[in-house]
């Protein structure tokens, strides 16, 4: 750019943003992601949403804790990386006592995820009560 030239590199893994075969090399790379875990997955160009349901709020806690390992280990052998600044979680139901949910903790990798009380995904604000 302006006469000014990068010096050539290998590339060992990945794809180069703008290329025209990027988007669909992403997407069969990234679509065994729901095969590594028990979460119901939700994935959407390089959005992905993941859910567990129980009625058990301490069960829930463990399980999604658990399940988040083994993404962070599909991910880390794939040499995929995760924005932890851009991920969060949501507790939604109408049983979830406020004094227990405070102390629900959600990490990934060493990094622990922020809990808020409403989330935007492709557009649509969904909070706590699903409103």
């Amino acid at each position: 750019m302006n006469g000014a030239k990068s010096n050539c590199r290998n590339i060992a893994c990945g794809i180069p943003q703008g290329s025209t075969l990027g988007p669909l090399l992403f997407i069969m790379y990234i679509n065994d992601l729901p095969l590594c875990s028990k979460f119901k997955t939700n994935l959407y160009a390089d959005d992905t949403y993941l859910s567990f349901s129980h009625f058990s709020l301490s069960t829930v806690q463990s399980k999604v804790n658990n399940e988040l390992l083994k993404v962070h280990d599909w991910m880390s052998l794939t040499k995929l990386s995760i924005n932890y600044a851009k991920s969060k979680y949501l507790l939604t139901g109408k049983k979830i006592q406020s004094n227990l949910a405070e102390y629900f903790l959600v990490t990934l990798g060493n990094h622990q995820i922020k809990r808020e009380q409403s989330v935007k995904y492709l557009g649509v604000i969904v909070d706590e009560k699903l409103n």
